[in-house]
């Protein structure tokens, strides 16, 4: 019989974090269920108690929470606009939105993992992942379709422009937190993604 109660569910907790740093940090292969045990200061055997599958059941709890909350987290405020500016003003704010939910630690350690852990990943959880990257694409055709209609520019391109738009946003996320280990979204990347975003916009304005 599982424990129950806050003390238990604080076990299991302090688990999943010492799991999920020393997975982000060391890799899901090198680090051991004796690691895990020693940061978290447990008696050998009780990761057990709460993961009977060990470390593969961790990686999973933790790749399935990770995805959850970026998923729930996700609420962009899309208003109605009156020019080109407005799009990529608009466009930006769900960028910087999409990096602070990325760089908060406990979503930044289950980023790590799930990217770095691709190919342990079973085709229940890639699909996870691709359901919300689908979910990202269609608030971003929402918002553009009647945005770039009453401005008067092309229509029938807004998916194709939405996913060089999804591509700017992860390359960009990519590579600060992924290869450069950087969490803070400072004034040269934001500057940097607003002109490719300026590019990419009118670049499907209507010829007059």
């Amino acid at each position: 019989m599982k424990k129950d109660g806050a003390k238990g569910e604080l076990q299991k907790n302090k688990i999943l974090n010492a799991a999920r740093e020393l997975f982000a940090t060391k890799g899901f292969e090198a680090t051991t269920t004796r690691e895990i045990n020693r940061q978290t200061d447990s008696a050998e055997g009780l990761l057990y108690y709460y993961f009977p599958h060990g470390k593969r059941e961790i990686l999973d709890t933790i790749i399935y929470e990770g995805i959850q909350s970026r998923t729930n987290a996700i609420d962009f405020k899309f208003h109605s606009v009156s020019s080109v500016a407005d799009i990529e003003q608009q466009l930006l704010n769900a960028f910087d939105q999409i990096w602070q939910i990325f760089s908060q630690q406990e979503n930044y350690y289950s980023f790590m993992i799930t990217i770095r852990e691709r190919a342990l990943l079973s085709n229940k959880q890639a699909k996870w992942l691709q359901d919300l990257i689908k979910e990202v694409r269609q608030l971003l055709i929402d918002f553009l379709t009647p945005a770039t209609e009453k401005l008067g520019l092309q229509q029938d391109n807004i998916p194709q422009l939405v996913d060089i738009i999804l591509s700017l946003f992860q390359s960009s996320i990519y590579d600060e937190l992924l290869i450069n280990n950087n969490q803070e979204l400072n004034n040269q990347i934001s500057h940097t993604v607003q002109s490719q975003l300026h590019l990419i916009v009118t670049s499907i304005l209507v010829e007059k």
